[in-house]
């Protein structure tokens, strides 16, 4: 399923500033100031947003497919097309903390899987001088 953020090319969450900012500028009211706004009459609001609105230029910025374009953007507009896709990446990978929890729940279960049952712990195979060289045999 295509992630709906990297098609629009915002986020409800990651873009609430910009958003309440653009509804303010384009249609000259509050989000706050609303008294119970039902959920789809604001998302409707969110869609109809223009190109003009703060929302609208972040957008262009971060949907630019075209070189020629993206090699004339300003250091600004580069910054904000770079931190977008951080964003994107973070959520396709499910974020740093989950990715370490992925790791560690990996880990184990590959130790669990390789490691001998009888495996003593620390490399000591019994010797008493913490290596793993062979005993012999019949002794």
């Amino acid at each position: 399923m295509p992630d709906q953020a990297a098609e629009t090319g915002y986020d409800l969450v990651y873009d609430e500033r910009v958003i309440l900012q653009s509804v303010a500028a384009q249609y000259g009211v509050l989000p706050a100031a609303q008294r119970e706004m039902p959920w789809p009459e604001w998302l409707t609001l969110v869609a109809g947003l223009m190109d003009g609105t703060p929302l609208g230029h972040l957008v262009a910025v971060r949907t630019e497919h075209d070189p020629a374009v993206l090699r004339r953007l300003t250091p600004w507009q580069q910054r904000a097309r770079a931190q977008w896709r951080h964003f994107l990446a973070g959520r396709a990978a499910g974020g740093a903390p989950q990715i370490r929890r992925r790791q560690r729940g990996l880990q184990a279960a590959l130790e669990k899987l390789f490691a001998p049952a009888a495996r003593p712990r620390g490399g000591d195979n019994g010797n008493g001088n913490g290596t793993t060289a062979r005993q012999p045999h019949g002794g």
